[in-house]
């Protein structure tokens, strides 16, 4: 009784973001089970989701996730486009790439071990994808790597990790390419040695647009952006829209936009 109201609220509410503060703020203590559930998302499309994570919690309450961050990459995706999504969790970006976009293709790099097989199992009713267990680095190797259970979203590349994943030079896998139209990069921290590793492979392919998080001073990601050709702008989140500025103070998401 308590989920099916609080998610009657999440899903029709009106305004174009806020409904994601309304899970955090009102329905942090609802019990929504645990493992594996099946939700509908507010795109048509139905995944499977951690009960007991955040992702998991947020669409089947509300049935999106981050709606600002899929909002700006389907602004800027074309038909045929391809997609790689470096740190796609259970897939519903890729997901909602590959529902709205004709004939597009999603790379879809993930290394944590317990949620690769729901990433294939989201993307596998589109087709047109691929999914690589490895964390992308400037480096071969292997890293180790720290698992948030509570918002696998937070997980990520730590010196203090509890376990060790595979570790793919980034720049090998791009090099692999002859087309590459749009990046995600949601690595919690890690984006600088990912962009540092590809920025041959950014001159020589130019995606169209990249999406990124940087919660850094230093301004390093930003500069490697400018200097393959793109401008920058903040993806700034109100309630009632979600706009690009050029303001970069007080964002952590970005879209960088080749000129």
């Amino acid at each position: 009784m308590l989920e099916s109201a609080a998610a009657l609220i999440a899903r029709h509410w009106p305004l174009a973001n806020g409904s994601g503060r309304i899970v955090d703020n009102y329905a942090r203590g609802l019990s929504l089970g645990t493992g594996e559930r099946q939700a509908r998302t507010s795109s048509g499309f139905s995944i499977t989701v951690l009960a007991d994570d955040l992702i998991g919690r947020h669409i089947l309450l509300t049935g999106k996730f981050d709606h600002s961050i899929v909002t700006v990459l389907l602004d800027n995706a074309k038909s045929g486009d391809v997609l790689l999504d470096i740190g796609a969790n259970i897939g519903y970006v890729a997901a909602c790439f590959l529902n709205k976009i004709p004939d597009g293709t999603a790379i879809c790099i993930e290394p944590q071990p317990g949620i690769v097989h729901l990433l294939r199992q989201n993307l596998d009713q589109f087709g047109r994808n691929e999914v690589c267990q490895v964390a992308l680095s400037d480096r071969d190797g292997e890293a180790a790597f720290h698992i948030n259970t509570a918002n696998r979203g937070n997980s990520g590349i730590r010196a203090d990790g509890e376990i060790k994943v595979p570790v793919l030079e980034a720049a090998k896998l791009l090099r692999g390419l002859d087309k590459l139209d749009l990046i995600k990069i949601d690595v919690e921290g890690h984006e600088l040695p990912i962009l540092r590793s590809i920025e041959p492979e950014l001159r020589r392919l130019r995606p169209r647009a990249i999406l990124f998080e940087d919660q850094t001073e230093s301004g390093e990601l930003r500069h490697i952006l400018r200097r393959c050709g793109y401008s920058i702008f903040g993806i700034k989140k109100t309630l009632f829209k979600t706009q690009l500025v050029e303001g970069l103070s007080g964002v952590n998401d970005h879209l960088a936009v080749l000129r």
